[in-house]
């Protein structure tokens, strides 16, 4: 196999696992917790660049790229930084814009946030270098291993499998866990929900905080890979990709939206790429978003439940503790014999 393609399988097989990581850290919100986070994105890109600029070093005065926060840690303290990045901007946003008890307009206001932090990224070059982005971010241990191009590309694919796997067993503990089981009912009866003791604007903040940490690795991981960051590249059509994936693969099941994020970002935005231009050059790309919003439409109005159903969980009550059995002879309650 020649290096194009091996690269394009890397390719591939990263973004399939940083996108699982992505989607899985969405379905927390809204598949499991009913939150209409309609500004994801903002919090996969706000990992990705404090995953960039504590790896890239401080930066130098009159230099090409202008940044904030700049330093030289080694891995994998970037992505643990890109994680804690889009977990503290999510308790940022999520206090303000969670408080209206109405879904939608928790969803209307975090659209808002997001259109308005993109205008500020895009604008202000001191802080985030406007829309130039950053470029040279380096690779995790890529001096170190001075391994060739492909075969640093397959090294990567090992990490971001690793990972992905170490994601999938946590986001599974929690779906699993008690946690997890009062985001449903949050979901699925907030009011009753309450009037079991719990608070529910307290619950639906942390599924918001726990969902953006899944956000902001997956974007450390991505700007790792691809060694550059970008306002441009981080548009609030991804996050509407995140959503049809878990639309598609079954809204609330880990599984199903693993399946969703394969069907919508390698089989349908990969597949229709390889269909024969009939029309003009930019076909393909059409073709895309067309394909993309007839399946979220079916898939809404005919199967809404996804390719794999969420199950309800089934859970054994206690048994209860067998009664002390007491021996009585002879009229002696006690239990003493004679």
């Amino acid at each position: 196999m020649s290096a194009a393609w091996q690269y394009y399988f890397i390719t591939l097989l990263v973004y399939a696992c940083v996108n699982l990581i992505a989607v899985w850290g969405l379905n927390l919100q809204f598949g499991l917790g009913g939150i209409l986070n309609f500004g994801y994105i903002i919090f996969q890109s706000a990992g990705a660049y404090v995953g960039a600029v504590v790896a890239l070093g401080p930066a130098v005065t009159g230099g090409f790229q202008s940044y904030i926060l700049g330093a030289n840690l080694p891995w994998p303290v970037p992505l643990l930084a890109g994680g804690a990045a889009g977990g503290l901007l999510s308790l940022v946003v999520g206090v303000v814009a969670l408080r209206p008890r109405r879904i939608d307009y928790q969803g209307m206001a975090l659209l808002t946030v997001g259109l308005i932090m993109t205008v500020i990224i895009s604008d202000y070059t001191g802080l985030f270098n406007g829309v130039a982005g950053l470029s040279d971010v380096p690779k995790p241990f890529g001096a170190a291993l001075n391994l060739g191009f492909v075969s640093y590309g397959w090294f990567f694919v090992g990490i971001t499998a690793c990972l992905t796997v170490l994601m999938y067993f946590l986001v599974r503990r929690l779906s699993d866990s008690p946690w997890g089981r009062q985001l449903r009912a949050l979901r699925e009866n907030p009011r009753a929900l309450q009037g079991l003791g719990v608070h529910v604007g307290s619950k639906r903040l942390q599924a918001f905080v726990v969902g953006g940490i899944f956000a902001g690795v997956s974007g450390a991981l991505l700007v790792e890979f691809i060694g550059s960051w970008s306002p441009g590249a981080w548009t609030l059509d991804e996050t509407f990709l995140f959503f049809v994936a878990v639309v598609i693969g079954g809204r609330g099941n880990n599984l199903g939206v693993a399946m969703g994020t394969i069907v919508t970002f390698t089989v349908v935005l990969e597949g229709v790429q390889y269909l024969p231009l009939f029309s003009y050059t930019s076909v393909a790309e059409a073709l895309q978003i067309v394909v993309i919003g007839l399946a979220f439409i079916f898939f809404v109005a005919w199967k809404p439940n996804g390719l794999i159903p969420e199950r309800p969980k089934r859970f054994r009550g206690r048994e209860p503790a067998p009664t002390p059995s007491f021996a009585i002879e002879d009229g002696n309650p006690g239990g003493e014999t004679r």
